[in-house]
């Protein structure tokens, strides 16, 4: 009876330990989609017209060290092969696809910044349209204008990315997204770019926010079974090497100092404060993090800015699950007995 009692809390334990590593991979993966989602987004109610667009990136190019712009706009097309036509939504931009839908391709490729007349297809609207995804190369009428399949990526809605060339005028634009740059841009600078480069000021200006907290809940479950293997650790050594404690205290905080340095590395530029004393930045953070969730919650949410809500929302599902599952864990760790753990 005992040994079956042993066995099950094992199983038990080891099902916690699966779930928890499995729920950890999938939140690291829905950080990363995330995380390729642009930095600074810039939101027009009124659309840019091309004519200002060249000149925003002329003054990219000639000013050096500065921002360089991706726009889109979306809106729907009207797609046409020999089989078949179906209207679909769309996405048309001139820059670097990756920032407006960042995707994972199963065949091809997004179009270039140079393509005039490619396009890239979900999944879901090549089935629909041509019955199989084996179709880069060929050739599809969107709203009446020839164009050829690039690539192909992942999702079942009917969604279509139509490529315009950098030195093309024609097309307006209502949404901007800023790349390269300084390493850690601030709102300010954004704002004084779009003014510098005669954009004027924009409506919205969306700050990835949401990047720096998928990044932090995908790791918050980690946090769990780390702080309690540190609680172990320290009541071990105290109840059995007492005089260890200082020592081990000491090189802990010059790890961390050592690693200091690369941990805010990775924070955006603005949550770091130049003192750490100052209080007067921490009340500025709380007010520019209150106005940039308010600004991603009023902007009117388009396609894309729905995609990046629904991979929050799961990550969040994600990593609650994620936390119970450490304190599950945690918790009956602390409450076996040492012939269960072997038995672990």
């Amino acid at each position: 009876m005992t040994m079956r009692f042993f066995r099950r809390a094992s199983l038990v334990s080891i099902l916690l330990w699966c779930a928890f590593g499995f729920l950890l991979v999938v939140g690291f993966r829905e950080s990363n989609i995330i995380g390729g989602f642009s930095g600074i987004s810039l939101r027009y109610e009124t659309p840019i017209n091309g004519l200002a667009a060249h000149r925003a990136r002329q003054y990219s190019i000639t000013n050096g060290e500065t921002f360089w712009l991706t726009f889109w706009q979306e809106g729907s097309a009207f797609l046409s092969v020999g089989r078949g036509e179906v209207y679909s939504n769309s996405i048309s931009f001139s820059g670097d696809a990756a920032l407006v839908w960042p995707a994972e391709y199963t065949a091809g490729s997004a179009p270039g910044s140079l393509d005039n007349n490619g396009v890239a297809v979900s999944e879901g609207l090549a089935h629909r349209l041509w019955g199989s995804t084996d179709i880069v190369g060929q050739g599809v009428e969107v709203n009446g204008e020839k164009r050829a399949v690039r690539g192909v990526f992942r999702g079942d809605a009917n969604l279509v990315l139509l490529s315009f060339g950098i030195e093309d005028t024609s097309h307006s634009w209502s949404g901007i997204e800023l790349s390269g740059g300084e390493a850690h841009a601030t709102r300010g600078d954004a704002e004084i770019f779009a003014l510098a480069s005669g954009l004027g000021r924009p409506d919205y200006i969306l700050m990835g926010g949401a990047m720096a907290f998928a990044r932090f809940m995908s790791i918050a479950p980690l946090f769990i079974p780390i702080i309690y293997a540190l609680v172990t650790i320290a009541k071990f050594i105290r109840r059995h090497y007492s005089w260890f404690g200082v020592p081990l205290l000491i090189a802990g905080l010059i790890v961390f100092a050592v690693l200091l340095p690369a941990l805010l590395e990775r924070l955006p530029g603005w949550v770091i404060p130049t003192h750490w004393s100052d209080f007067s930045f921490w009340s500025s953070l709380l007010r520019q993090g209150g106005e940039g969730l308010r600004e991603f919650l009023s902007a009117d949410p388009g396609l894309r800015d729905v995609e990046l809500r629904m991979h929050l929302l799961r990550l969040m599902g994600i990593s609650f699950l994620s936390i119970f599952c450490g304190l599950a864990v945690c918790f009956r760790w602390s409450m076996s007995t040492p012939e269960e753990r072997v038995n672990v």
